[in-house]
């Protein structure tokens, strides 16, 4: 049975308050002696305090939620990861929600965190949220009075901290690293056309193109899923376009294409240049390692626990943007 301070009370013979005041640092005025009883009967009895009850007292569990879409994307492997660290670094506790990008578990994780009485949460939605189901998930968010910052992507009507990358500039570095090697007919798969990423890679793809004379064609631009499986099947639909170079707008897509592309014979990058998104580590440890956009994901998972945990930094409105960059490896060449 766990040990109480009434047990170490009895052990001792000092009075509950006493034992309080000097297991919460507050017993100034008891001899060194008397502490290093304390102390002992501490160890011995194996006493570790109610943290249900400390946190009652103190209005604070030292807990944030974090709320990830799919953790067999490395890319939420690795926020997590600096999520984790900062709050262990500040003595404050994880805990992981992953929800499969469904928009329901979304809605459950957010109630659940509440009932849990986290002092924040991080929150990056289940990519399956149109705009319809990302309103009725910021609406409940707002709704349980808890200070929380989006991961990526922000609804429009609903003021919020986030923390996110440039993505408008990671396509168009992406797109126009294909263009300085002779490419013209460059096609792209992106994820869910209603993400904010999505929409911000597809216009600095569009930016490059712009700037230098190029058509844009909407028969080469493939809506994906983020996902492996949805790269594959982008290949398939391209099988019958002309182009020599594709744009995944993350490396899990890339994957995909790297994959399929095999199946058709064609090599990557004699037959077709590929250029992925998050530069996850696997893309360098491919057989023809993957050209891909940097987005600091670790630091992106740190900033954004260290803005819950700073009091003063969680109750503003604050908008945190990393820099991509272009990470040049052997899956592009020059035409």
């Amino acid at each position: 049975m766990r040990a109480t301070i009434k047990d170490i009370a009895e052990q001792t013979g000092f009075s509950v308050t006493t034992i309080s005041l000097i297991l919460n640092d507050k017993g100034e005025r008891f001899p060194d002696k008397t502490k290093e009883i304390v102390k002992d009967a501490v160890k011995k009895l194996g006493y570790r305090p109610n943290q249900i009850a400390v946190s009652l007292v103190k209005k604070e569990t030292k807990t944030i939620g974090l709320i990830i879409s799919d953790i067999r994307n490395i890319f939420f492997s690795n926020l997590a990861k600096g999520v984790e660290d900062e709050c262990r670094k500040n003595g404050w506790n994880l805990i992981l929600c992953n929800t499969n990008d469904h928009h329901k578990r979304d809605m459950e994780y957010l109630r659940v965190l509440a009932d849990k009485g986290v002092d924040g949460i991080l929150y990056a939605m289940a990519s399956e949220s149109d705009d319809e189901k990302a309103n009725e998930s910021i609406a409940l968010i707002g709704s349980l009075k808890i200070p929380y910052i989006m991961i990526d992507r922000t609804v429009d009507g609903y003021p919020c901290s986030v923390v996110k990358t440039d993505h408008l500039k990671g396509g168009y570095l992406a797109t126009k690293h294909l263009i300085d090697l002779g490419h013209r007919k460059i096609a792209c798969v992106t994820g869910p056309q209603y993400l904010y990423d999505t929409i911000n890679r597809l216009k600095g793809y569009k930016k490059a193109l712009s700037e230098a004379g190029r058509h844009y064609d909407a028969e080469l631009i493939i809506e994906g899923k983020y996902t492996i499986e949805s790269g594959k099947e982008a290949v398939d639909i391209l099988v019958d376009k002309d182009y020599t170079a594709i744009f995944a707008f993350n490396d899990m897509t890339a994957y995909g294409i790297y994959s399929q592309l095999k199946k058709y014979n064609l090599h990557i990058p004699e037959d077709v240049s590929l250029v992925g998104y998050d530069n996850i580590f696997i893309s360098e440890l491919l057989d023809v390692p993957i050209t891909s956009i940097n987005q600091p994901i670790y630091d992106i998972g740190i900033k954004a626990a260290d803005m819950l945990i700073d009091k003063e930094k969680s109750s503003e409105v604050v908008e945190m943007i990393f820099e991509p960059e272009l990470i040049i490896r052997k899956s592009t060449r020059r035409i």
